[in-house]
């Protein structure tokens, strides 16, 4: 049986042991679209939203859209994204002029 991608999205939030009202609110939807996501309400929830989903639970969108359904491919080793933090940008300078050339 070909799993789904809600399916492979539940199972990846379940082994990183994040709920569902978590993951939703990290990626910025309701928890209930999420459930939608993961039911196969909303087959295809878009490219930027499965990025998302992979950079929060830390797997490749590759295992997530199923590419590697066919071999056993081994599970990612990437850290899960942490949450943004507030941090000042460093100021801009601008670019010095260079000194005429004699």
């Amino acid at each position: 049986m070909t799993e789904t991608l809600g399916s492979r999205i539940r199972e990846a939030r379940e082994r990183y042991g994040m709920s569902q009202a978590e993951l939703a609110r990290r990626i910025g939807i309701s928890g209930t679209a999420l459930n939608q996501i993961e039911s196969g309400k909303t087959p295809d929830p878009g490219v930027s939203r499965i990025i998302g989903i992979a950079r929060v639970l830390g797997v490749s969108m590759d295992d997530l859209v199923g590419l590697h359904e066919d071999t056993q491919a081994a599970p990612s080793t990437t850290r899960p994204r942490e949450e943004p933090q507030d941090t000042p940008q460093p100021k801009r300078q601008r670019p010095r002029k260079a000194a005429p050339v004699a």
